[in-house]
């Protein structure tokens, strides 16, 4: 599909990002991905609180906090920060009790589609964010990454996503084992709130069918 870029950020998103873009350092190393990419700048489909700034080669913490810092101080918010392995963790209080999670993540994997441009930000293309999403649903079953799922797959096959995680993380995911992921759907009790309709009995129903489809090759005699 194309790689029309949108801007349906929150205020506190835009506020942090407009500081981003102040900071060579982050904007030449990292790029922006997972929900709040595909949601912000692609699809428009849900709400997602969270910044995720991803980047394939090994940073200098103390260059990262440096920057972060100054960050911090413009925006005026009060902030903690955790490492966690090879991502910062930042928690960012706004005033009202808005709160902001940024995290800075070296992500040792190659992009199989050009990273697009947004205002002097790199943001991870739809397709990078689709296999991402299809590999987290094969480490957790959040409903958010369902969601995410869900609209992607009016733009790629299931089979298109395999292949393509095949290629990106030289990782075959079996589609019996892909069938019982899609079955953990009947499992979901909430939904993220939604910007364009979905019903957490469409998404279940959705997903139980694809899940039967998977398996069904496979349970013939």
């Amino acid at each position: 599909m194309g790689q029309t870029l949108k801007k349906h950020f929150t205020s506190i998103q835009q506020k942090f990002l407009d500081e981003v873009r102040r900071e060579p350092y982050l904007t030449k190393k990292f790029y922006l991905t997972g929900g709040t990419a595909l949601s912000a700048c692609y699809l428009n489909h849900r709400e997602s609180e969270d910044i995720d700034l991803f980047t394939d080669a090994p940073f200098d913490n103390a260059t990262i906090i440096a920057a972060m810092t100054r960050i911090i101080t413009a925006l005026k918010v009060k902030a903690t920060l955790a490492t966690i392995h090879e991502r910062l963790r930042y928690d960012l209080a706004f005033p009202k009790n808005k709160l902001l999670k940024v995290d800075l993540v070296f992500y040792d994997f190659k992009h199989i589609e050009p990273v697009n441009a947004l205002d002097g930000l790199s943001v991870d293309s739809i397709g990078d964010i689709a296999v991402n999403k299809l590999l987290a649903l094969s480490q957790r079953t959040a409903s958010k990454d369902f969601v995410d799922l869900f609209f992607l797959l009016k733009h790629y096959t299931i089979w298109d996503l395999r292949q393509a995680v095949e290629h990106k993380f030289k990782m075959d995911i079996d589609p019996f084992y892909l069938s019982a992921l899609f079955a953990k759907a009947e499992d979901l009790t909430n939904m993220p709130i939604m910007k364009k309709k979905l019903s957490l009995e469409v998404l279940k129903k959705f997903f139980l069918k694809q899940a039967r489809i998977l398996a069904s090759p496979l349970l013939k005699p």
